[in-house]
């Protein structure tokens, strides 16, 4: 198992702390791109989400 920490960075929002595990290693990327929203029906736009201070260690015990 994997523990990722980061941190969400939402436009208009305040930044949140975020804990996650995975049975995968995950990249900043992967993490902003399973965060983010995609375009809706009727949206102008999707919603793009940014991390930071991004961690991902395996947390074997």
């Amino acid at each position: 198992m994997y523990k990722v920490t980061a941190t969400i960075l939402k436009p208009g929002g305040l930044p949140v702390t975020w804990t996650h595990m995975t049975k995968e290693r995950l990249t900043s990327a992967q993490c902003e791109k399973m965060l983010s929203k995609g375009k809706e029906a009727g949206k102008t736009a999707g919603e793009i989400v940014k991390v930071s201070d991004f961690k991902c260690v395996s947390d074997f015990q």
